[in-house]
């Protein structure tokens, strides 16, 4: 693909994501291609979010957590590549558990360029910091609603479903669910903050 071809998606997605969801299953890539484009992605995301943290630096004492997190790139992106796994795993096996005919090699393909999508706003978000702090906040905001939207549009066209807000409905489900598992595990582990006396 070139880079017109990805602009050319890229608008695509936002003015039709089911029809770009097809686009991109129909294209059929190896395996292998789906794998490199995620490490691509998230090795991309991962030297964003760096720069950024160079760039605007926190005070100290605020957000120490945050920020040595943002000055690991590898570890961030890591993480980041663990999430998408998951992410495609639950898009498409929970998908599947309510009738759909969704594929886990397409899923993540599709959440990958949901990845891309992302990058481009998280390059705009760090030029416009530079300018207009205050729109970048509301950049942040534009993100999180263009994931959910897009995961729904996807989701939708991965598995041929037609109600939007249902597939809504059970993504926070999922999500509620995730966050249930993680929790008692982490409590397991002992890796849960103690709460104060």
């Amino acid at each position: 693909m070139t880079f017109d071809d990805l602009r050319a998606l890229a608008r695509q997605t936002l003015r039709n994501p089911e029809q770009a969801a097809h686009w991109l299953i129909a294209q059929n890539w190896p395996m292998q291609v789906r794998w490199m484009a995620l490490v691509l992605a998230v090795s991309l995301s991962g030297l964003l979010a760096y720069a950024s943290t160079l760039m605007f630096p926190l005070p100290e004492g605020e957000g120490v957590a945050v920020l040595s997190l943002g000055q690991q790139p590898l570890v961030l992106a890591g993480m980041q590549l663990f999430a998408i796994v998951v992410g495609a795993g639950l898009m498409a096996g929970v998908g599947r558990m309510f009738g759909g005919h969704g594929r886990f090699e397409d899923a993540l393909l599709l959440t990958v360029w949901i990845e891309v999508m992302l990058l481009v706003v998280q390059l705009a978000q760090i030029v416009l910091s530079l300018a207009l702090p205050g729109l970048a906040g509301i950049l942040g905001i534009v993100a999180v609603a263009l994931f959910l939207w897009l995961t729904v549009q996807f989701t939708k066209a991965l598995h041929g479903f037609t109600s939007g807000p249902k597939v809504l409905l059970v993504m926070f489900g999922t999500l509620l669910v995730m966050g249930f598992v993680l929790s008692f595990f982490m409590a397991a582990f002992g890796l849960m903050p103690e709460m104060p006396q």
